[in-house]
Formats: structure tokens, sequence, C-alpha cells
């Protein structure tokens, strides 16, 4: 697991099984990841960025975890916080944590398929944009 922004934003790839017992797996028939156990969340969504180029995200939430994971394709993530940026990309099996005030947004490598699911407020509710963020 890899660690940004002093915890705030934490990378898992998944492949076999993690120590909270994640992983992902696939065969000829296509994949399956298990991106959580025992942990409740409020909200559950598919994220799709059809085209290279294609920006998501560049919000903060205060009152909610949120996780992303990247099923297919790769993503460029920009976060922010407490004055410092990360800019990395990720590639398919990428578990992404945020913690409550990580500014945070995608822009498209490839044509991507993610997950994205947290616990806490409403993120219809708790979303402030910032889009200068994503530039």
């Amino acid at each position: 697991m890899r660690s940004y922004l002093d915890g705030g934003v934490k990378v898992e790839v998944l492949g076999g099984d993690s120590a909270a017992g994640l992983f992902r797996a696939g065969d000829a028939r296509g994949g399956v990841a298990w991106l959580t156990r025992g942990e409740p969340f409020h909200y559950l969504h598919v994220v799709e960025f059809r085209n290279p180029g294609d920006r998501r995200g560049f919000h903060v939430h205060q009152g909610h975890d949120e996780r992303l994971y990247i099923f297919s394709g790769s993503l460029r993530l920009i976060a922010e916080h407490n004055g410092e940026t990360i800019d990395v990309v990720l590639d398919a099996g990428a578990l992404i944590t945020f913690v409550p005030g990580v500014t945070h947004g995608f822009i498209a490598e490839s044509a991507t398929i993610a997950v994205s699911f947290g616990s806490g407020t409403d993120p219809m509710v708790d979303t402030t944009p910032r889009p200068e963020l994503g530039g």
C-alpha cells in the first residue's frame, strides 16, 4: 500500500488476497474484484470515462470517506491536502481511499470504468467543487 499527503490518500493495488481480504482475480471470462469486507458503505456508483482526457471529480468532501476502484483502464489522480499536491497515474486494480478534506479529481489516460463507494455524509450534499485543482 502506498500513502500520500500524510495519509490522506492511500492506494492499494489489488492482486491476490490482501491483509483486509480484498482481491482482484480474472480468467478468460473476465475479472472479479472484492472491494470491501465487513465495512458498511452508504453509496455505490459506477464511473465511466469514455475517452482519454475526460475529467471527473475535482471536488472535496468534509464528512465522508470515499474509495474509488479502477476496474479497467487508467486514470491520472490529482489530489491536494494541506497545501501539498500529488499527480500520479494509476492503472486497473488500484483501490484509492480519500479521507475527508482531501480535494481530488481524475483525468482519463484511457477509456476507464471505475466504482466509487463510501461512508459518512451523503456525497450529493457534502461535495464542494474545486475545479482550479484540475487546471
